[in-house]
């Protein structure tokens, strides 16, 4: 980054440096603007069309069965030309729209580098405090939350064993700045996956853990009445889980969750006969 001319250069090179850095302006009022100015000229063309269908038939003309008529046709030519010009800012809109947001630690580092460096003038840079406006060229990553307290757990706790582990030869090379630190996405992500691997891991054993003894041990209707506050405390934390480390749907959650409180249901169901055989025989 700093082997960059200072100015756009360097501020180019730094946007560039990481993928969520590449925050830009999508314009959000300008659209607005543009798709009203767009949308009265489509509507005042269609009052024309409705004016010219109206006249001829209260005169009881031939134009509206023929397409002959010059003027009908060069207004709906004109029309067709204006609509095709404003759906093309529809789907402009409807994509920019799509974009997510920039994820706060990334907004913050992004900023924090405009604030603290002035890579351009102030009047230049004012775009990074339109923070509603900005929008993040990378999807939107499916651990988002997690990953990113996990990189500001990192930069809180920097140290040379953490550099070691999630910092890369190339992630160094990119600023020469002590303060700035780079780590590798592709390690971040497996400790991401790695964590709830592990979530998933305890959500399933720790519960048939406990509905386990509570059936073979106490096997009391007070018990089985436990057993059913278990099922419903780890379903909210399997749907939880599911609902702030990734990025499911609501209907897939709740399939998830169905599926998930169904296992341990089962579980439940044949645990309690098998119980039952031993102490009979």
């Amino acid at each position: 980054v700093e082997s960059c001319p200072l100015g756009y250069p360097r501020l180019a090179a730094f946007l560039d440096s990481d993928d969520n850095f590449a925050v830009y302006r999508r314009f959000g009022y300008v659209q607005a603007r543009l798709l009203l100015e767009k949308q009265d000229e489509m509507r005042r063309l269609e009052d024309r069309l409705i004016d010219m269908d109206e006249q001829d038939k209260a005169t009881n003309s031939k134009r509206l069965v023929t397409r002959e008529f010059e003027p009908q046709r060069e207004l709906l030519q004109t029309l067709e030309q204006r609509f095709l010009e404003y759906g093309k800012l529809l789907r402009t809109a409807q994509q920019l729209m799509s974009f997510h947001k920039p994820a706060a630690f990334d907004f913050t580092s992004v900023s924090n580098f405009m604030k603290d460096k002035r890579p351009v003038i102030a009047e230049e840079a004012d775009w990074i405090c339109c923070k509603e406006d900005l929008v993040a060229l990378r999807p939107g990553r499916e651990h988002a939350w997690l990953d990113a307290g996990i990189e500001r757990l990192l930069r809180r706790t920097h140290c040379r064993v953490i550099e070691a582990i999630f910092c890369s030869k190339d992630s160094k090379e990119k600023s020469e700045d002590p303060s700035a630190v780079y780590y590798d996405r592709t390690r971040i992500d497996r400790l991401v996956v790695c964590i709830i691997t592990f979530m998933i891991l305890v959500l399933l054993v720790v519960p048939i853990y406990i509905l386990y003894h509570l059936v073979n041990d106490i096997a009391s209707a007070r018990a089985y009445g436990i057993c059913i506050g278990v099922l419903l405390i780890f379903t909210l934390a399997f749907s939880a889980v599911l609902s702030l480390f990734t990025r499911a749907r609501r209907h897939e959650i709740l399939g998830a969750a169905a599926a998930y409180c169904a296992v341990l249901v089962v579980f439940l169901g044949n645990v309690g006969p098998a119980t039952s055989l031993v102490s009979g025989a």
